[in-house]
């Protein structure tokens, strides 16, 4: 399968799907003018790799800002994850905040309460 990769720019957050090195990350800022054509591809690869995932799945977001449509768009990638997890498959979410960043480490909060995978809140210092 080949991977799938994102440079972020100020708008567009760097993301890098790669199933044989084991890399699933989202991380920078999401601003997109139409942020379910930028996403689509993203969950079609996701839909893809859940047809043959890996042993183990670690998912980890560590985003500076997002807008609401992106948002949208976050969820229904972890949505995504969750359905692969409900086939039997071991996925986890590691969403990191800046420790100064209340408003992303409440949305990663906020993610976990509606995703039935384990989910780990972690902070990091800039």
């Amino acid at each position: 399968m080949e991977p799938l990769k994102v440079n972020g720019t100020s708008q567009y957050p760097t993301i890098t799907l790669d199933k044989d090195a084991g890399v699933f990350e989202f991380k920078g800022n999401s601003l997109p003018e139409d942020a379910k054509a930028f996403f689509e591809p993203i969950i079609t690869w996701i839909e893809e790799y859940a047809k043959s995932p890996n042993p183990e799945t670690v998912v980890r977001f560590k985003m500076i800002y997002y807008n609401t449509p992106s948002s949208k768009m976050l969820f229904q990638v972890l949505k995504r994850f969750e359905r692969i997890a409900q086939d039997g498959h071991k996925i986890s979410i590691v969403w990191m905040y800046n420790e100064d960043d209340i408003d992303i480490k409440d949305a990663g909060k906020e993610l976990s309460n509606h995703i039935k995978i384990p989910f780990k809140l972690e902070s990091y210092k800039e």
